[in-house]
């Protein structure tokens, strides 16, 4: 009778022990799994936005306003932030967007900019208001790389032009600074 209750205390203590070890194998691969899906994340992210100083730009960003500013404009500016990451991260995944899209993305990181650089950065936009931007689709970031790139490459004081309107049948986006401008012609499909 010891015999046999010692048995089963051993294949017990045996087979917890295989328990134990299959569930640590599983978490770690979980863990494995969501740390590469995680960096996979980040990689797309600066993939998408071609320029790791924008990231870092925007993340020390937000520690300033963490460290100088009230909490509530921090989480304010973390906010918009995160909805620029969301905005780049859908619009990258798809062929083709809506130009509302394209343009609610160069806002959006136009608005941050201006947060960050302060009085340094000014910026107007100007888009036909007759235009159905829902209805037109282009290229997904054709327009926040340009501007993206504008800024980064500003040394100094900045102002920018953000224009959209239809010349004929096409539609025509202007992005100019003090020192460069860039012109583009999209074709507006037709229905």
């Amino acid at each position: 009778m010891l015999l046999i209750l010692s048995d089963i205390f051993l294949y017990g203590a045996m087979f917890l022990l295989v328990i134990v070890s299959l569930f640590l194998s599983l978490l770690k691969y979980f863990k494995k799994k969501t740390e590469s899906s995680v960096l996979e994340r980040i990689q797309e992210l600066e993939a998408i936005m071609g320029n790791q100083q924008f990231l870092y730009g925007n993340l020390n960003s937000i520690k300033q306003y963490i460290l100088l500013h009230s909490p509530m404009e921090a989480a304010q500016y973390l906010t918009e932030f995160t909805n620029l990451l969301k905005s780049l991260s859908n619009s990258s995944k798809q062929k083709h967007i809506s130009l509302s899209q394209e343009i609610e993305t160069v806002l959006l990181y136009l608005q941050l900019e201006r947060k960050r650089l302060g009085e340094e950065f000014v910026f107007f936009q100007e888009i036909e208001t007759n235009l159905n931007t829902e209805q037109i689709q282009v290229k997904p970031l054709f327009a926040f790389k340009l501007v993206e790139e504008l800024i980064q490459n500003q040394n100094s004081k900045m102002q920018l032009h953000f224009i959209i309107k239809r010349v004929g049948e096409k539609l025509k986006c202007k992005i100019e600074n003090t020192a460069a401008s860039t012109n583009f012609i999209i074709e507006i499909p037709t229905k």
